[in-house]
């Protein structure tokens, strides 16, 4: 069962909102706070004893339009909103249909019960959509609890270190 927008926003599952147009029928608009491109590779491998993230470089906005020109290739993009996602839901990201008709797609992950923290994808203007579960989970508990960038690691508002 999708959790309605008003439902989301009443049980306070996305806090630091920009403002009231963020609600819609089926989730609510996640606005861009800031966008980086990668600097550096990342390491990955099956048990995360090596796992590092890639280095980013924050791209700055045009001060007097407030846009920013991205060439081809990937983005990672954080947003101003933070969620609480209870025990008995999962969050989903989904691109606004307005960026697929020029060409914009978002990837994401599954936003994982009793997380609570930043959210960040491949790219801007998303949208958050919760689903209730069939029973209550056990919390999210790995290294990106807390975060407040989704470029930190662990929830002590530090980058990773690469």
């Amino acid at each position: 069962m999708i959790l309605s927008g008003l439902e989301v926003l009443t049980r306070q599952l996305v806090r630091n909102l920009r403002g009231a147009t963020q609600q819609q029928p089926c989730g609510v608009d996640l606005t861009l706070r800031q966008i980086s491109e990668w600097s550096s590779a990342a390491t990955i491998d099956f048990d995360n004893t090596k796992r590092q993230g890639a280095k980013t470089s924050s791209l700055s906005f045009d001060s007097n339009s407030h846009g920013i020109t991205l060439y081809p290739g990937a983005y990672l993009v954080d947003f101003n909103e933070t969620v609480h996602v209870p025990r008995t839901c999962m969050g989903s990201i989904f691109p606004r249909s307005s960026l697929w008709r020029s060409g914009v797609g978002i990837t994401t992950g599954v936003v994982d019960a009793g997380y609570e923290g930043a959210l960040g994808a491949l790219i801007e203007l998303a949208q958050i959509v919760f689903e209730k579960l069939s029973e209550t989970v056990e919390r999210y508990n790995g290294i990106y609890q807390s975060a407040t960038s989704s470029a930190e690691r662990d929830g002590t508002g530090q980058p990773s270190k690469s």
